[in-house]
């Protein structure tokens, strides 16, 4: 669990219920894990994030602690943030739903890599999604692979334009078979539209676009 904090650096404690206790009908196990993790420093707990981006029960924000850290042999000193960042847990939030598709046999999690791992420069462009994702279907054999952009609807239409424009630019330089999709995950249809809207001219079929936990990938 602490290598999955820190491979997100931020977690809540729904996402970790979900991604590593989903077999387990009562919270006991995931509290009790939770508890001794932060006795021992291995991870620090937030404040509550009240009701997340959609409502509902306040929960905990879990990240990595001093203990972890060393753990997992971190370079430099130890840092960590002091406030919630929603975009990063939106980010663990892709994982999570793709997690529960693979717990209902709907798809399979073959790798799924985030910052800074998950860059990568194409010639003389640089790619920074915040995630490669790999899926598959093993009913169909098929395995896709994307770069995950995750939009809260904060990005000015000038930033989304030539982030399009740095993946259209990696397209034409790619040498591989394959070129991952692209995939913008966004808040809701309106921001949907705008970045189909947008990314319109590109390759065919560069460019997909989701709204949040819609994302069947096989």
């Amino acid at each position: 669990m602490v290598e999955l904090v820190a491979k997100f650096r931020q977690m809540t404690r729904g996402q970790l219920q979900t991604t590593v206790f989903a077999e387990n009908a009562s919270a006991t196990p995931l509290d009790r894990t939770l508890k001794r993790l932060v006795e021992q420093k291995h991870l620090t707990r937030l404040a509550r994030l009240v009701g997340g981006d959609k409502g509902g029960s306040a929960q905990y924000v879990y990240q990595l602690g001093r203990a972890g850290w060393k753990l997992l042999d971190k370079p430099g000193a130890y840092w960590a943030p002091r406030a919630v960042n929603l975009h990063t847990l939106a980010v663990a939030d892709c994982y999570t739903w793709l997690k529960q598709a693979e717990h209902r046999d709907e798809l399979e999690v073959i790798q799924f890599t985030t910052e800074p791992e998950c860059h990568q420069s194409v010639g003389s462009v640089l790619l920074t999604p915040d995630a490669y994702v790999e899926a598959g279907n093993r009913a169909e054999q098929v395995k896709r692979a994307y770069w995950l952009e995750v939009d809260r609807g904060t990005e000015h239409v000038g930033t989304l334009k030539e982030k399009c424009s740095r993946y259209q630019d990696a397209y034409r330089l790619w040498q591989d078979t394959y070129f991952p999709q692209v995939l913008f995950v966004v808040p809701d249809e309106q921001r949907a539209e705008l970045i189909r809207k947008v990314a319109r001219g590109g390759a065919e079929t560069l460019f997909e676009v989701r709204t949040c936990g819609n994302l069947m990938l096989c």
